[in-house]
């Protein structure tokens, strides 16, 4: 089992995080469709969210002091797709930017209602609602 030991809360919450950055990166690529030269940057998002509950490819900040607090965060596993583009080298469909943008905003939606259910689950046990 590739995930074995981790929560269905855990889980979710790494797909929302892996979400909002990939919402971020898609945005992104829009605000750049008339940019000269610009390259869209895609996220791998399952190696993305594997990695984050793998806790592969973090990276930590140093500590100097042991008063510092614990801080790190994984890299998110990128990939470029660039097969077409226009006269002025922009690589940028906007059609395939707002597909994948409608994507990730039903995976977010998706993952945002499952982790209400589960807490509402835990909170209807805690409370001997049926």
């Amino acid at each position: 089992m590739p995930f074995e030991g981790v929560s269905a809360v855990r889980v979710l919450q790494e797909g929302m995080r892996v979400a909002v950055l990939n919402q971020n990166l898609l945005a992104n690529n829009i605000a750049n469709v008339d940019t000269p030269n610009y390259n869209p940057v895609r996220l791998d998002f399952q190696a993305t969210l594997r990695d984050a509950l793998d806790g592969n490819g973090r990276v930590s900040l140093r500590k100097t002091l042991p008063q510092h607090l614990e801080a790190e965060r994984w890299q998110p596993q990128f990939k470029r797709v660039a097969l077409t583009s226009k006269n002025d080298y922009n690589k940028v469909d906007l059609e395939q930017e707002m597909a994948d943008l409608a994507e990730n905003t039903g995976r977010y939606t998706t993952y945002g209602s499952l982790l209400a259910k589960q807490f509402k689950m835990v909170k209807d046990m805690l409370t001997g609602v049926r």
